[in-house]
């Protein structure tokens, strides 16, 4: 049960009052992210109204991203709404803990492999040139919130070094590489269904999809990354300045 009080008698929809109630446990802290709800039966009993009435709250903190609806599992609360900025090259890891979550993966595929073609037109490498391919789901305190698809540049990396730090950019550090520059392009893309999948979202839901470039303090290429981040749990942050 929630610890909220609904007033039938105000003048605020009872809607409206479930939703900014579970709004306001969500910002206080008493609902963490990962946390579960319990469902809109069990709310429609709790407060004594009807369903219809708990899905319109719901589907408003859904909209807000306050929490999220997984298939077959049940409402859960969203993991924080996360604003990354655009002048900082920095790994997934070291923003998860700066927010002070924990980081981890989950690798899908670790191979060798040859450029793609986005790599031979930009860098200009051949296309034959070797290349080791790493894909992960990168989780912020066990909730899935991207997909990253790693090309590596003359870099081999083991399965168990990454499970040992669960951040790419340190084991590149342990091995004296280190990135200086990055270069990104943002795009708004639609989930496939393999994507939905690893993302526990729907197919079709809107997702951010960044290309980055990087390149280390030599000036040697190093990766090409394409990531897929939730929607509803990213957004970019630039400063701009005229004159």
């Amino acid at each position: 049960m929630l610890p909220l009080a609904i007033d039938k008698d105000s003048l605020v929809p009872i809607y409206s009052q479930l939703q900014l109630g579970i709004k306001a446990l969500i910002e206080a802290g008493s609902l963490q992210p990962g946390d579960g709800l319990p469902s809109e039966n069990a709310l429609s009993r709790q407060f004594s109204v009807s369903p219809m009435t708990i899905r319109q709250a719901m589907s408003e903190l859904v909209r807000d991203g306050y929490i999220v609806r997984e298939r077959g599992r049940g409402t859960f609360v969203a993991a924080r709404h996360m604003e990354h900025p655009l002048d900082q090259l920095v790994s997934f890891s070291e923003d998860m803990r700066a927010r002070n979550l924990h980081p981890a993966s989950r690798i899908i595929l670790l191979e060798q492999t040859t450029a793609p073609l986005e790599v031979t037109l930009h860098i200009g490498l051949p296309a034959d040139t070797p290349m080791t391919r790493l894909k992960r789901v990168r989780l912020a305190e066990n909730i899935p919130v991207g997909i990253h698809d790693s090309y590596l540049y003359s870099v081999d990396v083991t399965e168990a070094e990454l499970q040992q730090t669960q951040s790419l950019y340190e084991v590149l550090q342990k091995k004296n590489i280190v990135l200086r520059e990055g270069e990104d392009t943002i795009k708004a893309v639609e989930a496939t269904p393999d994507a939905a999948q690893l993302l526990k979202v729907k197919a079709g839901s809107p997702l951010l999809c960044t290309t980055r470039f990087s390149w280390d303090s030599q000036g040697r290429f190093v990766e090409y990354v394409v990531a897929l981040y939730r929607a509803e749990l990213y957004q970019y942050r630039i400063r701009l300045k005229r004159g």
